[in-house]
């Protein structure tokens, strides 16, 4: 293998046609000036497996796409995009019912976190959280800057479609510097773990310092390079769209079933579903295509980097594919070497990108533990992970004494994670002997207080289908796109 030299990096190729792929070379394109000169060498297909990014995005989204030139006006004007408040998790695992929110850091009473409050007085925390309450109702409006307003604690990301959002990332690159090349990969060419060049079935050659592999599943760039793919379980997916008369609310819905679980998004153009189940088409012969969940061992490897779903591979229970897309792209723009010797930029970035596959598996696995689950292939499959002494960590602490046990670099944050702790069921057994200082008699007065503010806000606000036609309406009205 040739030893890496000095030179600076002045060429990226970008491998795939994706969500993954346009989203990379926008970003570069935006995140670097013309001097570095960017391919796509696109191929002909779309990954079929984009739909497992899941029809969500998280809060964090907002000032991602915006920066990409996908601002709010765009996505609804220009797609289907509607409102997430969160997830709605039906008869999930046959008996946990509730709505995994996106919402502000819960206040405290006294100075003392609500959960202990809520855990002192046996209440329910839902009824307390007004982004549940609104997405329950069908029911959205933008949080005001008014603290004292309780809708300032929600918080929101977006329904949308991953082919929908590649159309318009695709549109953008259109005013870039970036090169695309609508051919297939014939063969790539590597000297060690560091790709020198591709050959493409138009005879052509195209060559770069760094080599981003953003093919989805395929993974062909990253693995000439060396790279080792940890697969878990194969599950088979499906994707179905309904058109429907009126715009459903600002939640996705999850359902378990027989063969494994449903998820149904509420677009303007429709009910997007996807259904995820066993890989055995015997058992599951609706399923559209089969893949593999799991992850790399090392996302940047030589000269190569993996990104989306050729890093990694998540079911969609929540926003978490499209987070891990996120990180992953703004680490490569963080990381992007200036010398041809990468393997500071390489350890930083191989070192993050274990962080976050292991905090966004961990919680994924909190979702799915428990004994409740049809007798299928899938969730005797889903069920049988080996044990996950960090997660364990997490729940024991939790459960005892409502303790929130935090990792670095973690994706979810603490109101994620006691929302779905309480959703699954897991209440704490003891509640932090603080709460002592003030009478239950207050702590009632307080969340009753809470509950109500709520119960007199949420009918004072549109509906969800009325609120996005009137809110486009007024853009259109303003030209904003």
């Amino acid at each position: 293998m040739p030893e890496p030299t000095n030179t600076p990096t002045r060429s990226i190729i970008v491998c795939g046609s994706g969500l993954a792929a346009s989203l990379t070379a926008l970003s570069l394109a935006r995140g670097l000036d013309e001097t570095c000169g960017i391919i796509q060498v696109r191929g002909a297909a779309v990954p079929q497996e984009d739909v497992l990014y899941g029809n969500a995005t998280d809060p964090a989204s907002y000032n991602f796409l915006r920066r990409l030139g996908l601002d709010e006006p765009t996505l609804l004007l220009k797609s289907a995009a509607s409102f997430s408040y969160g997830c709605h998790f039906r008869k999930w695992l046959s008996s946990h019912s509730w709505l995994q929110c996106h919402h502000a850091p819960f206040k405290t009473i006294s100075g003392i976190p609500l959960f202990h409050h809520v855990t002192r007085a046996s209440a329910a925390l839902q009824p307390l959280l007004v982004s549940v309450q609104a997405a329950l109702a069908g029911r959205f409006a933008h949080p005001p800057s008014d603290p004292g307003n309780a809708l300032s604690q929600a918080e929101y990301g977006y329904q949308t479609d991953p082919c929908e959002l590649t159309r318009l990332v695709d549109a953008q690159l259109a005013n870039t510097h970036v090169r695309r090349v609508d051919a297939d990969i014939r063969s790539i060419e590597a000297e060690g773990s560091r790709l020198t060049a591709i050959q493409l079935d138009t005879g052509e050659t195209v060559t770069a310092t760094l080599f981003i592999d953003a093919s989805g599943p395929s993974r062909r760039a990253i693995n000439s390079a060396g790279g080792r793919f940890n697969a878990e379980r194969t599950i088979g997916a499906a994707k179905t769209t309904r058109a429907t008369d009126q715009l459903g609310p600002p939640c996705r819905e999850i359902e378990t079933n027989a063969l494994g679980w449903t998820s149904k998004a509420f677009l303007q153009n429709g009910e997007h579903v996807l259904h995820v189940g066993p890989a055995d088409t015997a058992e599951n012969p609706d399923a559209h295509f089969t893949v593999e969940l799991g992850h790399l061992t090392d996302a940047w490897v030589g000269n190569c980097v993996a990104i989306g779903h050729a890093a990694s591979v998540v079911e969609p229970l929540t926003p978490a594919p499209m987070i891990m897309l996120q990180r992953d792209i703004e680490r490569l723009l963080e990381l992007i070497p200036v010398l041809d010797d990468m393997t500071v930029e390489q350890k930083e970035f191989n070192r993050r990108f274990r962080e976050d596959t292991a905090h966004i598996t961990m919680f994924h696995d909190a979702l799915l533990s428990g004994s409740d689950a049809p007798a299928s292939s899938y969730w005797r499959d889903a069920l049988s992970k080996p044990h996950n002494e960090k997660l364990e960590r997490k729940i024991t602490q939790f459960t005892n004494r409502g303790i929130l046990t935090r990792y670095d670099l973690e994706p979810f944050n603490d109101e994620d994670w006691t929302i779905a702790h309480m959703g699954m069921g897991r209440v704490p057994s003891q509640y932090d002997r603080q709460v002592d200082r003030i009478s239950k008699d207050e702590t009632e007065r307080n969340l009753t207080h809470v509950s109500e503010t709520i119960k007199q806000l949420i009918p004072k606000m549109p509906p969800h289908h009325i609120y996005v036609a009137k809110l486009k309406q007024y853009l259109e009205k303003k030209n904003h796109v």
